[in-house]
């Protein structure tokens, strides 16, 4: 059985990899690959019992999102700035040995 420390580093790993860009793609799979890639996410998150990490693993998701969307033209330091605080928070909660790194 996975333990939680294992399903958000799963969970980040699919964070990490998931194509942002998929919209922009000339491959007609990659939407498919992207929507796999986002149930997994959901699926998995689902699957851990503390709700606040849970919670921030899912405002992460979205933070992410944004933050492609807001910069997928251009370099847009504004945007960068608030991802950064906001990919900060949420990582202190959802692995606190990133607050100490950090």
């Amino acid at each position: 059985m996975a333990t939680t420390a294992n399903r958000i580093q799963e969970a980040l790993s699919i964070l990490k990899g998931h194509d942002w860009y998929w919209c922009m793609s000339d491959n007609n799979s990659a939407y498919g690959y992207a929507y796999s890639s986002m149930r997994a996410f959901v699926e998995l998150v689902a699957t851990i019992e503390d709700s606040t990490i849970v919670k921030a693993l899912r405002d992460l998701w979205i933070a992410t999102y944004e933050y492609v969307r807001a910069t997928r033209f251009g370099s847009n330091d504004e945007a960068k700035a608030q991802f950064t605080a906001k990919e900060t928070e949420l990582m202190s909660i959802i692995t606190p040995s990133y607050a100490i790194a950090a």
